[in-house]
């Protein structure tokens, strides 16, 4: 009896420790994937608040967000270096996602900062045009009191 609870709870044991290597090989990848993700999720919400709200602050946070991408897309493919086989294909391939998501979003982001820099544009003309059309007129005013 005490033989067979001695090999039932080896059994276990080595159950545990099969399934604790399993999670421990598994857990990196997720925690990469989860890293890259959130960072995304992040700077969509940014460039989104940016097109309603541009402001130099905002701007600021939003390159550091890039750089943190960049960093956690340097970091997922070091990682994926000391894998081999599909754990190596895995990350090497969430990381080329991450960087066409972070290349995608770099174009959103330029584009919503041209938007901006129009916009800025079109407003400096608009009161370029106001200021000259008073000044034009209150010469003209200025003329004809000068003939009368």
């Amino acid at each position: 009896m005490a033989t067979l609870l001695g090999s039932r709870a080896r059994a276990a044991s080595s159950a545990l420790v099969l399934v604790a290597a399993v999670l421990a090989a598994a857990l990196p990848s997720a925690c990469s994937r989860a890293k890259g993700a959130e960072t995304v999720e992040t700077l969509e919400a940014q460039i989104a608040q940016y097109r309603r709200e541009p402001s130099d602050a905002l701007a600021a946070r939003i390159d550091a967000s890039f750089a943190r991408l960049d960093a956690e897309i340097a970091e997922i493919r070091a990682d994926a270096e000391t894998k081999t086989g599909s754990a190596r294909a895995e990350d090497e391939t969430y990381a080329e996602q991450l960087a066409e998501r972070r290349a995608a979003l770099r174009k959103d982001y330029y584009g919503a900062r041209v938007e901006t820099a129009a916009e800025a544009a079109k407003d400096a003309a608009k009161k370029l045009g106001e200021s000259l059309g008073k000044g034009l007129e209150q010469a003209g005013e200025k003329l004809q009191d000068a003939v009368r």
